[in-house]
């Protein structure tokens, strides 16, 4: 099994789950909610298949473009194997791995920051709302949050090369995160006197 297998079994284990996490910046008396879900649709993104159009794999694209990759990749009708052929597989490979610890990595401790690419040292493409950043085996990794129809996805995760994405990004703090499966709530951090109410936006 190739690590694009690996991320695809990972990312289809988290159909059935979601998280909302309450966060707050400091001294802002607010208190923001990041509801969190995964969708296939949102895959290919974050495994970094944009990196990979060197790659035959042996199908037509149209066979496993957008929602239609996880599908392919879990029935055999595309060898995943192939992609570590690709020019850029280095850099696709840290993705792939990001997103195989994905769910770990929401279930641990983090840092999470809001995200502007503008303060990001030299340059960044990246638009996303938040970013967290995780160890696994001794390697950073970064996780970045979008926002679509009032709900989060995960747009991009890999391992921290040479820039620091944290680097002057607004911390914010964790009050409570919860984990839903199958639609059964799990509570699986509350701060310290953190008591949720209405006035979360």
């Amino acid at each position: 099994m190739g690590l694009l297998l690996e991320a695809a079994i990972a990312w289809n284990d988290l159909h059935n789950v979601s998280y909302i996490l309450d966060v707050t910046k400091k001294g802002s008396g607010t208190v923001k909610r990041i509801e969190l879900s995964f969708l296939d649709e949102d895959f290919p993104h974050a495994a970094g298949m944009q990196y990979a159009g060197d790659v035959d794999f042996g199908i037509h694209p149209n066979q496993y473009y957008g929602a239609k990759l996880i599908p392919a990749l879990l029935t055999g009708q595309m060898i995943d194997t192939k992609i570590e052929s690709g020019l850029q597989w280095n850099k696709i490979s840290g993705r792939l791995t990001a997103l195989v610890h994905l769910q770990t990595t929401l279930d641990g401790s983090f840092l999470i920051r809001s995200f502007e690419k503008g303060k990001v040292p030299g340059y960044s493409a990246i638009n996303a709302k938040f970013i967290i950043q995780s160890t696994i085996s001794d390697e950073v990794y970064f996780v970045f949050l979008d926002e679509r129809s009032n709900k989060y996805y995960c747009k991009s995760a890999f391992k921290k090369e040479k820039t620091d994405f944290m680097k002057n990004q607004t911390l914010v703090t964790v009050l409570q995160k919860t984990k839903t499966i199958d639609g059964v709530p799990h509570v699986l951090y509350t701060k310290d006197g953190y008591i949720p109410n209405e006035t979360v936006l």
